[in-house]
C-alpha cells in the first residue's frame, strides 16, 4: 500500500525582489551609510541563499540596527521582512509574522506600494505556515489586487504560487492549479528560474495528489534541473527527495537509494542535521527493500553517530 505523500510547502519568498524595501545593487547612489545597509541586507541574502537562515538573520539585524539609527525607513522595512524570511526559514512563524506586521506599518507611512505588496505577500505566508487560512488568503487577496494595480509581475507570481499552495492546503485543487500556471507562465517570461522550479514542484506535488505520478515525476525532474543551475540550496535536496519518495513507492528501492543518498550528503553538507535525519532513514529503508543490508547497516551506523552529537 502506498503512503501518504507528506504535504511539503515550497513557498516563493520575495527576499530582495521588491522597489523599495528590496535589496538591490541597483538604483540611485545612497549616502555611504545607507549605502551599508543595503550591502548589509545583500550579504544576508547570499547567507540565506546558502541555506544558513541562522547567521542570515544576524546580519540582517545588523542591517536594521543601522537602517534605524539613520532613520532609513525603507531600509528598515526592508530589514524586516528579511528578518521575517530567516525567522520563516528557522520555523518560527509568530515572530515573522510580527515583522512583516511592523514593516506593513512602515510601507504604509511612506507610501511605498511595492513595498507593501512584498509585507502582506510574506505575512501570508507567516500566517498560513502558522493554519490561519482565513487571515492568509486575506493578506494574499490584498497583496495580489495590490501587485497587479501596480503592474509588478514578480511579485504577482510569487503571491499566486503562495495563493496555490493555501488553496492546495484546503483541498481546492481546482482553483490552485490555475495560479500555479499562471506563476509559471510569469515566472517563464521574466526567466526567474529559481521561482519557475519553485513553480514546477508545487505542480508536481498537485499532480501526485492527483494520482498523475509520471507527470509528477517529470515535473520534479524539471525542477531539479532548474535548482542545480541556479544552486538553489536545500531546494535541490527537496527536490532528490520527492523524486526518491516516487521511486520508493513505485517499488524501485535501487532508484530510490540514489536519490535519497544525494539528499543525505547534501543535506549533511548544509549542516541540516534534522532533514539529514529524515534523509538517512529513508536511506536505510531503501537499503534493506533492495537487499543490501551491509549498506543499510552501515548508515545507520552514521545515523546513530549523527543523533548522538549535541
Amino acid at each position: 500500500m502506498r503512503r501518504a505523500a507528506p504535504v511539503v510547502l515550497v513557498l516563493a519568498l520575495l527576499a530582495g525582489g521588491c522597489v523599495g524595501g528590496a535589496a538591490s545593487p541597483e538604483g540611485p547612489e545612497l549616502p555611504p551609510l545607507a549605502s551599508k545597509v543595503r550591502d548589509l541586507r545583500d550579504k544576508g541574502q547570499q547567507a540565506l541563499t546558502r541555506g544558513d537562515a541562522a547567521r542570515a538573520a544576524l546580519i540582517f539585524d545588523d542591517a536594521r540596527r543601522l537602517a534605524e539609527s539613520l532613520d532609513d525607513r525603507s531600509g528598515l522595512a526592508g530589514a524586516l521582512n528579511d528578518l521575517g524570511a530567516a525567522a520563516t526559514l528557522q520555523g518560527d512563524y509568530p515572530k515573522a509574522a510580527e515583522f512583516h506586521r511592523r514593516a506593513y506599518v512602515i510601507a504604509v507611512e511612506i507610501g511605498d506600494r511595492a513595498l507593501a505588496v512584498e509585507c502582506l505577500s510574506y505575512h501570508g505566508q507567516a500566517v498560513h505556515l502558522m493554519g490561519d487560512h482565513a487571515a492568509a488568503l486575506g493578506y494574499y487577496s490584498q497583496a495580489l489586487a495590490l501587485a497587479r494595480e501596480t503592474k509588478d509581475r514578480r511579485s504577482e507570481a510569487v503571491v499566486l504560487n503562495n495563493l496555490g499552495l493555501l488553496q492546495q492546503a484546503r483541498g481546492e485543487l481546482d482553483q490552485a492549479e490555475p495560479n500555479f500556471q499562471q506563476a509559471l507562465a510569469i515566472n517563464k517570461e521574466l526567466a526567474e528560474r529559481r521561482a519557475t522550479a519553485s513553480n514546477l514542484s508545487n505542480l508536481g506535488a498537485l499532480s501526485e495528489k492527483r494520482g498523475r505520478r509520471v507527470e509528477a515525476r517529470g515535473r520534479y525532474e524539471q525542477a531539479l534541473a532548474l535548482d542545480k543551475e541556479t544552486e538553489n540550496r536545500p531546494a535541490i535536496e527537496a527536490d532528490l527527495m520527492n523524486l526518491g519518495r516516487l521511486s520508493e513507492e513505485d517499488n524501485r528501492p535501487d532508484e530510490a537509494l540514489g536519490y535519497y543518498e544525494r539528499a543525505y550528503r547534501g543535506y549533511l553538507a548544509l549542516n541540516h542535521v534534522p532533514k539529514a535525519m529524515e534523509a538517512g532513514k529513508r536511506l536505510v529503508r531503501a537499503a534493506k527493500a533492495a537487499g543490501r543490508d551491509a549498506e543499510a547497516a552501515s548508515y545507520q551506523t552514521e545515523l546513530n553517530a549523527l543523533a548522538a552529537q549535541p
